[in-house]
């Protein structure tokens, strides 16, 4: 068989011209192997290695061809060229997120480089908790989103496909989504959005489960074998950038706050201070600072001890936090004195906003 009549429409040009040119005797220029994508029998695509050789055939000049089945290769060098990219991308992902939805975000969009899916998501985990959190998604109509991508408890017998891969700590393969008790708490929208297969991998590293990374097709694609594999490998390293970025976050955090209230702590206070008046001064800005103390806190050290006199710093930490707005900002400034910081706020509200805070302590601290 000529391998000219199996040959895949994209290389036959190019096989046809260096046919012509081998017979003409010119073969300076020509390869002396090259690779082709061939149709078999049976309609497989494989690729092959051919190596011609030109040969006296009944007086003629003709091409023998030694022809080598190099699938399996083929499929080897391009996960290494997938894989390659994406190390590319996750190095970057490290080093330029300071956030763990960042970092998720980005890897995503790596993701999108080596493998033609149509949405994807990633949760992290919160061991304290035993909840996967979102934490980005690619392509999620907003319908789907609120339906799916949301807190998922970690426990057995959870009919979702990212905590039951999670539990597990094992790879979800779901080839229709149509037909999979996994899938049927969001049947209808699955159908409406022509969602076919989703292919859900826990990240773990160390055995520390660190969120569920969950990429999907829609109908007309499939997730190959060689997708979910690779998918499989990075996870791990997924992972582990996830754990890195978990603890920087954390030594950030301890660095900001005071270890008792959980509120900002005093070198914060004069960074934010300092940030606060430079906007007023340029933007024209009102903002407001309260300042409060405990009166005679020293005597509940020494009646009560130091374990109750802390106690008490912390609930005083808790009515600031949930006393506040998002914009606004509460900080320890030394042993029994507290700053609060309100943006956007003229005298008169913040003196309510004291008034309240007042109440509040009253309330938890004497009342109860």
């Amino acid at each position: 068989m000529c391998i000219r009549d199996s040959v895949t429409p994209e290389f036959r040009d190019k096989l046809e011209q260096m046919t012509r040119q081998a017979l003409k005797g010119d073969v300076s220029t020509l390869p002396s192997r090259y690779e082709l994508k061939v149709i078999r029998k049976d309609g497989a695509t494989l690729w092959v290695e051919n190596i011609p050789t030109l040969v006296q055939y009944r007086g003629k000049t003709a091409i023998l061809g030694n022809v080598v089945d190099i699938t399996e290769r083929k499929k080897l060098e391009e996960e290494l060229r997938r894989t390659r990219i994406f190390y590319f991308e996750l190095g970057k992902a490290v080093n330029l997120s300071k956030r763990i939805s960042e970092f998720s975000r980005r890897i995503l969009e790596a993701l999108a480089k080596v493998i033609d899916y149509d949405l994807a998501n990633i949760l992290v985990y919160d061991p304290d908790k035993n909840v996967l959190f979102p934490s980005a998604q690619i392509n999620y109509p907003p319908e789907l989103e609120s339906v799916t991508i949301k807190e998922q408890k970690v426990l057995k017998g959870e009919r979702k496909v990212g905590a039951f891969a999670a539990f597990q700590k094992k790879p979800v393969f779901v080839e229709d989504v149509k037909n999979h008790p996994l899938t049927q708490y969001a049947l209808d929208l699955c159908k409406k959005y022509n969602l076919h297969q989703i292919f859900a991998v826990p990240l773990v590293s160390k055995d520390n489960l660190y969120g569920v990374l969950e990429v999907i097709v829609k109908e007309g694609k499939k997730l190959s074998r060689e997708d979910r594999d690779l998918l499989t490998i990075l996870s791990d390293q997924i992972a582990s950038g996830i754990g890195k970025i978990k603890a920087e976050e954390k030594l950030r955090f301890l660095a900001q706050r005071d270890p008792v209230t959980g509120l900002y702590n005093y070198r914060t206070l004069q960074e934010k201070l300092e940030e606060q008046k430079m906007r007023a001064k340029r933007y024209n800005e009102v903002y407001s600072v309260i300042y409060l103390d405990i009166d005679d806190f020293k005597s509940c050290n020494d009646i009560y001890g130091h374990a109750e006199g802390d106690k008490v710093l912390r609930i005083l930490g808790e009515i600031l936090i949930s006393s506040l707005r998002k914009l606004d900002s509460a900080y320890r400034y030394g042993g029994e004195e507290f700053v609060i910081i309100l943006p956007h706020t003229s005298k008169e509200e913040a003196k309510e906003v004291a008034e309240r805070i007042q109440r509040e302590v009253y309330r938890k601290l004497y009342s109860e």
